[in-house]
């Protein structure tokens, strides 16, 4: 319950862009992608709608890549839960956005 109590006070924290960045910067991005793989849908979910904020800033765009986040949100796009799908999907179309994340 804590864990997706803090991914969501991310989350919302993360629709501000000065957030986006801080979060990030503090080092935030690994344990939100480490929560995507949780066994907890409701977990995933928050950490998904995270990520998909986070990735609202080009810089992050890039780190989130970096550090090995598509993986996961890939991972869940087959979920039986349609907020996960929701949130997951969320999250690949704002990482999509950027040249430097797409397949060459």
């Amino acid at each position: 319950k804590m864990q997706e109590q803090a991914c969501a006070a991310l989350r919302y924290c993360a629709e501000n862009a000065d957030n986006q960045v801080n979060i990030v910067q503090d080092g935030g991005l690994p344990p939100i992608i480490g929560l995507l793989r949780s066994g907890d849908h409701k977990i995933q979910a928050q950490a998904a709608g995270a990520i998909r904020n986070l990735a609202l800033n080009v810089e992050n765009k890039v780190r989130i890549a970096q550090r090995g986040g598509i993986p996961p949100l890939i991972g869940l796009l087959p979920s039986s839960n349609d907020l996960v799908q929701e949130q997951a999907m969320g999250s690949l179309c704002q990482l999509s956005m950027n040249a430097e994340n797409k397949v060459k």
